[in-house]
């Protein structure tokens, strides 16, 4: 179950909690992938003209390019914590269609997840990422609260 694990994240304080546990598995895990997903659902005006596609992109450069930096510095943790082959990834898209396609792609043998990465108003609206993977995932899920 542990041979290649998708840990996505969103960088909140519940996918600490899951960093924190999955460095535990250092040598039990051949390989990590460190995914993080830019939800493209909260960007609804990239497609106008004018200054709110310009702020929006602006938005969306800054915010891949602190995904970017955090997910460079996770990978380095991983691997200080003794992970032997971890891999970061940065996608866009509604993230739990994306983290599925993801497991399924890259075949891995879980995926660990925060149980809540988002406030109660967004897991009203939209649904808890966490939620949907655990329920439409062929593959193990393990949720850490």
């Amino acid at each position: 179950m542990l041979r290649k694990i998708l840990f996505p994240t969103d960088f909140s304080e519940h996918s600490v909690k899951v960093k924190k546990e999955l460095k535990k598995l250092a040598g039990c895990a051949k390989e990590l992938i460190i995914l993080n997903v830019l939800d493209n659902r909260i960007f609804p005006y990239l497609d106008t003209i004018g200054d709110i596609e310009i702020q929006n992109l602006n938005l969306m450069d800054s915010l891949s390019k602190i995904a970017e930096n955090n997910l460079i510095k996770w990978k380095a943790e991983f691997e200080k914590a003794g992970f032997k082959k971890v891999r970061i990834m940065m996608k866009e898209g509604v993230p739990f269609n994306v983290i599925l396609e993801t497991a399924e792609q890259k075949k891995v043998t879980s995926i660990f997840l925060g149980h809540q990465g988002v406030n109660a108003v967004e897991r009203m609206l939209l649904g808890s990422t966490a939620e949907k993977v655990a329920r439409k995932s062929h593959i193990p899920v393990v949720l850490v609260k």
